[in-house]
């Protein structure tokens, strides 16, 4: 539980690193701050989050509150979320219920109010993601951690687990990366690749599942961007 990446978004910067020292006191390490809306949006671009600590009045220029930003979030991205405030009037709290969030922690809060509601909050993530298709009439599902690459065949793609098995799916490269963003990198064309499987690469190729896949150069800086906080085995 104390390797979970947490986020939180908070626009005043004393109460942000608060919430960080009390998480680190905890022993979470893996803690990145967002100051706005936009700054969150970048993080989650890059990274994939377990739990999102929340303030809800985001004083920035995006327009939106900490509720809306969740809305937009959990639309592309699988994580909890926690909303932080100094409001508890009934109009915030029937705004906030219509997201089931995994708690509400109204300001000032204490260091043992964060620690509870973040292990009550992280002990309820399933780490099991799979992806399901069908094929002749029947389901099939796939461990996602399990996916190595992607690879596009025509119309249709190939998705090749860590067995080197391939399964054939009527489903686009791009429409697969819509779905998991925060777990697969395009580094060419036709090719996704799991970052949480890189073992290595070079600047014309990605080491995955003990196969080189090309690096096309016009993927190669958002491939480099998006594994800077990773470590390969």
């Amino acid at each position: 539980m104390k390797n979970r990446k947490i986020l939180i978004v908070e626009d005043e910067l004393i109460i942000a690193e608060n919430l960080r020292y009390i998480l680190n006191e905890y022993g979470y390490h893996f803690v990145d701050v967002a100051g706005s809306a936009n700054e969150a949006k970048q993080l989650f671009s890059k990274k994939l989050y377990d739990l999102v600590l929340m303030d809800i009045n985001l004083e920035d220029n995006s327009g939106i509150d900490g509720i809306d930003l969740i809305q937009i979030l959990i639309k592309k991205y699988s994580f909890i979320y926690i909303y932080i405030t100094a409001n508890a009037d009934i109009k915030t709290i029937e705004k906030a219920k219509t997201t089931q969030p995994s708690g509400y922690i109204v300001k000032p809060f204490n260091n043992a109010t964060i620690h509870a509601n973040v292990q009550i909050a992280l002990n309820t993530i399933q780490d099991d993601i799979y992806f399901t298709y069908t094929k002749t009439g029947m389901q099939h599902k796939i461990l996602v951690s399990d996916i190595m690459y992607v690879e596009a065949d025509g119309a249709y793609t190939n998705i090749y687990s860590i067995n080197k098995e391939a399964h054939f799916i009527r489903k686009s490269i791009a429409e697969f990366l819509e779905i998991y963003p925060t777990y697969f990198i395009r580094i060419h064309k036709s090719v996704l690749i799991n970052k949480n499987n890189i073992q290595g690469y070079t600047s014309q190729s990605v080491k995955v599942n003990d196969e080189k896949l090309p690096l096309g150069r016009a993927y190669k800086q958002n491939f480099l961007e998006n594994i800077k906080d990773l470590s390969f085995s």
